[in-house]
């Protein structure tokens, strides 16, 4: 049987589709961060968020049978 747990855990992807649901949110230059305008490391910015965010679902959703 499935935990609650494991699946509330499975919501957590739903958080970088959020993130970058909206363009127009961060189509924007400023503000810029080493030169990056903000629309390239806003983006870049949630693919370690994305992956880690993964890698709790996995460990929260993976059972060792």
């Amino acid at each position: 049987m499935e935990k609650p747990r494991s699946k509330a855990a499975l919501w957590l992807l739903v958080i970088p589709y959020l993130g970058l649901l909206w363009p127009p949110f961060y189509n924007v230059r400023e503000p810029s961060l080493f030169g990056f305008p903000f629309f390239y490391w806003y983006q870049l910015l949630w693919v370690p968020i994305t992956a880690a965010l993964t890698w709790i679902a996995y460990r929260s959703t993976h059972h060792d049978d």
